[in-house]
């Protein structure tokens, strides 16, 4: 198979990764969109704005989140957007306290955007790195730097013919 040939075939392995990201947020949505139930201001004495809710729909106010498969999903499959999401949250707000709304979206919301965002880019790389490692392991020697000849070890020089 050719350099080319194998590149193309493993960009079709990120571009497959980066279908199965899409097709799980799709299910994410749909999921949030009929679980989802109309945001109640302060119920149970929670501060305004905690949860997940855009628009109005909210989940996770007063329940955790993992009680839903869709969200358990997406946690456990995005965890390492999660966790630079989360890293980053504490970077501007040091206790995490994501209340409050803006543009009728909770900041608990916002953050789920972010590793919506964030997972596309955790496939990418992680497509990226399994195509550099899979080029390096199985690949041509010679088109990923590592040679198996040490300098001692050259071309052998042909036969000399004995003449009787």
């Amino acid at each position: 198979m050719s350099k080319r040939e194998e590149s193309v075939r493993m960009g079709k392995f990120v571009k497959l990764l980066l279908i199965a990201n899409l097709s799980l947020w799709i299910y994410f949505w749909i999921g949030f969109a009929l679980a989802s139930y109309p945001y109640r201001p302060d119920p149970l004495g929670h501060p305004a704005g905690t949860g997940y809710t855009f628009w109005g729909h909210s989940i996770a106010v007063t329940e955790s989140g993992l009680k839903y498969p869709f969200f358990r999903i997406a946690t456990y499959v995005e965890y390492p957007s999660i966790s630079v999401a989360t890293l980053a949250a504490r970077a501007f707000s040091p206790r995490l306290l994501l209340y409050g709304f803006f543009a009728g979206v909770s900041k608990g919301g916002w953050l789920l955007l972010t590793v919506m965002v964030l997972s596309f880019l955790q496939w990418y790389l992680i497509g990226w790195v399994a195509q550099r490692l899979w080029q390096r392991w199985f690949g041509d020697p010679s088109s990923s730097g590592i040679r198996n000849q040490t300098p001692s070890s050259g071309p052998m020089p042909p036969a000399i013919a004995s003449h009787p």
